[in-house]
């Protein structure tokens, strides 16, 4: 068995013969700048009330990638339950990391803290309405103790946020998002984020013991999806610091591939995850628009409009919830339900005996939840020729610009 072992100690079924072709890698790039480019597009001309949607919806997103990626399997199936305190924490794979809470609470944390008004106020709406519920001495998972871990959550997005910052821009030109290339590099040689080698297990057998190969320790990559805006944000002007669900892939950091082939692995991942923010801007467009014309006799300073951003961004919420996420007392809470019941826009769920009250869409579903990666294709071959064209324009207006304080 040792020499088996020895044998295939370098070798990986998917490591290729060759690199990946520049034409691969261009295309990639392509397609992630522009998905990237049409996201800032639709971020940056936002009204307030749909960017607070979109905040909400970007969070539930974020949190809900971290669980999974922490090890707590089906975080996306019980997550609004949970959040309210009316379910179990996820259900727990192998290596997690740490508890439920622990994670969450350090994310909304960190982006209480963020550059960008709407994440740093939604966050820290969304923080004050769960810790009593998930306290160290509250919560359906007091008592559930991760395994011991160098690091807490707090101090590997202190790592990440260090990452960022060193990963600013460093002067490629033909590769506009190039931070987030290097914020992988960095990933990959960090003790904290590069993928681990396999545990093995020895278990004893009448022919002598067998080596059984575990799953990897899950690495916090989720901590560098939070910064991956900030670093992008830095290299280049004008980009609003979002967090980016899903930016990091673990299959990027592996050692055995090659360099164009990381490169195509980091594009896809990057593109994937701006076409996820996409939609959900998309989606907080519409039920904000619904509620706009739910809410048109409101009077201007009510705080229905609020409620309904975390009820359709972020999930249901518990009546006690919304009374410490918006500061207003059991009747305040009511009234603000009551209006907007009355409206069509809000309805009462009930869970364990429980109340939540939960967002009404235009169509009468509850409220909007993240559709995940789109593994469609992003360009036909048409809008690459129009892009290519522009780009040629651009390169001659450039070129022309360049020249003209040498002629003079």
């Amino acid at each position: 068995m040792a020499n088996f072992e020895a044998h295939f100690a370098g070798f990986h079924p998917l490591q290729s013969d060759q690199d990946a072709s520049p034409e691969a890698l261009m295309l990639a790039r392509t397609r992630a700048a522009l998905s990237w480019g049409r996201l800032q597009g639709l971020v940056a001309h936002l009204e307030p009330g749909v960017a607070h949607l979109l905040a909400a919806s970007v969070i539930h997103a974020q949190l809900v990638e971290a669980l999974l990626q922490a090890g707590h399997a089906g975080a996306a199936a019980q997550f609004d339950l949970w959040f309210c305190g009316l379910a179990a924490a996820p259900t727990e794979g192998p290596h997690v990391f740490a508890r439920p809470w622990a994670i969450a609470d350090a994310i909304l944390a960190e982006l209480s803290l963020a550059r960008w008004e709407p994440i740093a106020r939604v966050a820290q709406q969304l923080r004050e309405a769960g810790v009593p519920d998930h306290g160290p001495d509250h919560g359906p998972d007091h008592g559930c103790v991760g395994p011991a871990d160098a690091l807490s959550p707090r101090d590997v997005i202190a790592l990440a946020a260090k990452l960022a910052s060193e990963a600013g821009p460093h002067g490629e030109r033909y590769w506009p998002l190039a931070a987030i290339d290097h914020l992988h590099a960095q990933a990959a040689a960090s003790a904290e984020f590069a993928p681990t080698e396999p545990d093995q297990r020895l278990l004893d057998f009448p022919g002598g013991p067998i080596a059984l190969a575990q799953p990897r320790a899950r690495t916090p990559l989720w901590a560098i999806d939070l910064a991956a805006g900030q670093a992008l944000s830095g290299s280049t002007p004008g980009i609003v610091p979002l967090p980016c669900p899903g930016a990091l892939r673990a299959e990027a950091l592996m050692p055995w591939l090659w360099p164009r082939e990381r490169g195509i692995l980091v594009a896809e991942a990057l593109t994937t995850c701006a076409q996820r923010l996409a939609r959900l801007v998309e989606q907080a467009r519409t039920s904000h628009r619904h509620m706009t014309c739910a809410l048109a006799d409101m009077r201007s300073n009510s705080r229905a409009p609020m409620l309904y951003t975390l009820l359709a961004g972020f999930g249901p919420l518990r009546p006690g919830q919304i009374e410490r996420a918006l500061h207003v007392s059991k009747n305040g809470a009511r009234e603000l339900f009551k209006s907007l019941k009355s409206s069509g826009i809000a309805d009462i769920e009930r869970h364990r005996g429980q109340v939540l009250i939960r967002a009404c869409l235009a169509d009468g579903r509850g409220h909007e939840t993240d559709p995940g990666p789109d593994l469609s294709p992003v360009l036909s071959a048409e809008s690459l020729a129009e892009f290519d064209e522009a780009m040629a324009d651009i390169d001659r207006l450039l070129a022309r610009s360049n020249a003209s304080p040498a002629n003079e």
